[in-house]
């Protein structure tokens, strides 16, 4: 028994898995049950059985994707926070700031994951429900958390407000790279993701301390 069970959900996860990377390429009305069966080495009745629709079987593949982004981020932004000894509300917005622009590999990985969904957002209304109770207000939450930690007399909405337009920022610079470089000329030795960091940083904890 327990060995049926456990290839069950081997088949669970195969389904989830070949699914994953079926959807976020060709997207939900171009894929057929018949291309993730196939993929997966299932039939249709455990599609079915699993998840009942091709429909929830998207909705799960995003839930699981964004709540795995949002889980990484937050174990990321923690240990950051977790390393300094009394932060400010500088460090804070830095440790932020440096979790999607840190380096050029968070960059990029931020822009891959951003082409990913895009499509799927688009128009899907169900998708974008996903993606903020999944992903946006996890992360928002305990960047929101952290900022009070240090001054609890912040105007909750003025901080939701400025937690928003930070990430804005940095989704922008990362969906519109290369209209920053045409925009901004910089001396050779600066690096423009660099600078937009803290661009970023230094304007967003001005628009904090105004409170």
């Amino acid at each position: 028994m327990s060995s049926i069970s456990h290839d069950n959900q081997n088949a669970r996860e195969r389904i989830l898995a070949s699914a994953e990377t079926i959807f976020l390429q060709d997207g939900f009305d171009d894929t057929s049950i018949r291309t993730l069966t196939e993929a997966a080495g299932v039939n249709v009745a455990l599609v079915n059985y699993y998840f009942g629709s091709k429909r929830n079987l998207y909705l799960e593949v995003l839930r699981r994707k964004f709540s795995t982004a949002a889980t990484q981020k937050c174990q990321a932004l923690a240990a950051q926070l977790d390393g300094l000894k009394e932060p400010d509300l500088g460090q804070v917005i830095s440790a932020y700031v440096e979790l999607y622009l840190g380096s050029d590999e968070s960059a990029q990985a931020t822009q891959q994951f951003l082409k990913l969904i895009s499509r799927q957002l688009a128009e899907d209304d169900d998708a974008m429900e996903l993606l903020l109770e999944e992903l946006v207000i996890p992360i928002h939450q305990l960047m929101k958390s952290s900022l009070r930690q240090i001054d609890s007399q912040l105007d909750n909405n003025k901080l939701s407000l400025c937690i928003g337009s930070i990430t804005g920022q940095i989704f922008h610079f990362l969906r519109f790279p290369q209209a920053f470089r045409t925009l901004v000329q910089l001396p050779k030795d600066k690096i423009l993701r660099e600078e937009m960091a803290k661009h970023i940083i230094e304007f967003s904890l001005k628009g904090i301390e105004e409170e």
